[in-house]
C-alpha cells in the first residue's frame, strides 16, 4: 500500500510539474526581438546631431524587446557597449520618427565636364558634419600630377546642403578661382548651369535618408539614466505597461540615448501590441 501511495505521489508531482511548466511557458515571454542602433548623425540632421556620436557604439550595442503574454506590454532592454567609460547617459522612450530628408555624401573621385569641352578631375577627400568639404582637382582630367604646360592642379572647397552643391575651384599658380552651383540627381550625378553648364561624367555621391529631429517623449513614460563602467559598457531595462500607452493596437516607438543633453544613439523604430 505504501508503495502505491509513493508512486501515486510521484506521478502527481510529475503531472503538476509538467502542467506548471506548460502554464509558465504559455504565459512567459513571447520571444525577444533585437533592433539596431544608429549614430544620431546617420539618421538626423547635422547639425545639431552628431557632435557626441561615438563611431562603433551603434554596432556594439543591442536593443532587445520582449512582449510577454502577461500584464507587462513590453520589456525593453538596452545592452550598451563602446560608450565613454564612467559616464551617465539618459534614455528617452520616444515617439517614432520617419526618414524623410535625403543627405548626400559627396566624398569620392569624379570627372566633371565644363561646357561639354573642358574635362576636369575632382577628388573630394573630406566632408564635415555641416556639409562643408574639401579636395583637389586638375585639368585636363587624367593628367595628374598636372605639371606639363597647359595643365594645372586645383584646390577644391565647397558645401552640400540636402541635394544642392556649391564648390570653389582655385587654379594653382593662377590668380583665378571660380564658384559653381549645382544639383545632385537621384543617381548621385551632379550638374549645374551657373556660372556655365557643367556636369559630372563619372563618380557618384551617395545618399542617406534622415529624419527632421526628435519627435517627443512616448506616451506616459519618463526619461531615466544608466552609468557605464570603466570599459564603456552598461545596461538598462524598463517594463512598459498598458498605462504607458494611449488606447490599444499597434504602437510604434523608438529609443534615444543622450549624453550631456545631446543625442548620440537612436534605435530603429519598433512596435508594441497593446
Amino acid at each position: 500500500m505504501k508503495t502505491k501511495i509513493i508512486l501515486l505521489g510521484i506521478i502527481a508531482v510529475t503531472l503538476l510539474t509538467l502542467v506548471g511548466t506548460a502554464f509558465a511557458t504559455k504565459n512567459n515571454q513571447a520571444g525577444a526581438q533585437k533592433y539596431g542602433w544608429h549614430l544620431s548623425a546617420d539618421v538626423m540632421p547635422v547639425p545639431p546631431y552628431g557632435s557626441l556620436d561615438i563611431p562603433g557604439s551603434d554596432t556594439a550595442s543591442k536593443l532587445i524587446v520582449n512582449q510577454p503574454n502577461g500584464k507587462v506590454q513590453a520589456m525593453v532592454t538596452g545592452v550598451m557597449n563602446g560608450l565613454n567609460p564612467d559616464t551617465t547617459y539618459t534614455v528617452y522612450l520616444s515617439n517614432p520618427y520617419t526618414l524623410d530628408v535625403e543627405r548626400w555624401d559627396v566624398t569620392g573621385t569624379y570627372r566633371w565636364l565644363v561646357l561639354s569641352t573642358y574635362d576636369h578631375d575632382l577628388v573630394i577627400t573630406t566632408q564635415n558634419p555641416d556639409g562643408t568639404f574639401s579636395g583637389t582637382g586638375g585639368y585636363p582630367a587624367g593628367s595628374s600630377p598636372y605639371t606639363d604646360p597647359g595643365q594645372t592642379s586645383e584646390t577644391i572647397t565647397g558645401q552640400v546642403i540636402e541635394n544642392q552643391i556649391t564648390f570653389t575651384t582655385t587654379y594653382a599658380g593662377w590668380p583665378y578661382s571660380v564658384t559653381v552651383l549645382g544639383t545632385i540627381a537621384h543617381d548621385g550625378s551632379m550638374s549645374g548651369t551657373s556660372p556655365w553648364e557643367w556636369h559630372t561624367t563619372s563618380g557618384a555621391a551617395t545618399s542617406t535618408m534622415i529624419g527632421s529631429g526628435w519627435t517627443g517623449q512616448f506616451g506616459n513614460t519618463a526619461p531615466f539614466t544608466f552609468t557605464t563602467d570603466d570599459t564603456g559598457s552598461g545596461s538598462w531595462h524598463v517594463n512598459l505597461r498598458a498605462g504607458d500607452f494611449s488606447g490599444t493596437g499597434q504602437k510604434s516607438l523608438s529609443v534615444w540615448i543622450n549624453e550631456a543633453g545631446r543625442t548620440m544613439l537612436i534605435s530603429d523604430v519598433f512596435t508594441v501590441t497593446v
